[in-house]
């Protein structure tokens, strides 16, 4: 599932630096194949106690996600974003939701500092 190598990824960057966890299934990477298929969400709350699940829906990908799908999630993961009180957020996601997101791209497990201000916030 794609949000448990998410959350695999996370937790084992960040483990013990007293942040908190939440997951947010739009930053998920594009549902183009069988493995990238997702793990209900009471799974995962069961794998993971640690971290918040509030937002994330029962199922919550896509198995017909295609261009517009991604770009729509991208938006509405911005808008998420742009809508929380923190200064500083990691977000851990895949190559393929980063590069629509941001229009960069990323090399496998690269970590990238983004400097990112809404313009509301200017």
């Amino acid at each position: 599932s794609p949000m448990t190598r998410a959350l695999q990824t996370a937790w084992g960057t960040f483990f013990g630096n007293n942040i908190p966890f939440q997951a947010n299934h739009l930053v998920t990477e594009y549902c183009d194949a069988p493995c990238n298929y997702g793990t209900p969400k009471t799974d995962l709350e069961k794998m993971w106690p640690q971290v918040d699940f509030s937002t994330v829906p029962e199922v919550w990908w896509n198995e017909n996600e295609n261009d517009e799908s991604i770009t729509l999630r991208a938006k509405q993961f911005r808008k998420w974003l742009f809508n929380q009180p923190e200064k500083c957020i990691v977000v851990v996601s895949h190559a393929g939701f980063l590069h629509e997101l941001l229009q960069e791209q990323f090399r496998n497990c690269e970590l990238k500092r983004i400097n990112w201000i809404h313009r509301s916030r200017r």
